[in-house]
């Protein structure tokens, strides 16, 4: 009977594992990058449209 069943073999838990284990600490430093460099590009642009509402 163990020939017909099929097994299928997890990988651990946790951040997914591909051909690059990268620490939690890289994940969560790269997250904060994007997040910020997202920030820092929102902000110049309200910046850029506001300076450009104020001059004739």
């Amino acid at each position: 009977m163990n020939s017909l069943q099929t097994r299928t073999e997890r990988p651990p838990e946790g951040l997914a594992r591909g051909i690059v284990v990268a620490p939690k600490w890289a994940v969560a430093a790269l997250g904060a990058a994007v997040v910020l460099g997202a920030i820092i590009y929102l902000v110049v642009r309200v910046r850029r449209a506001r300076k450009n509402l104020r001059a004739p």
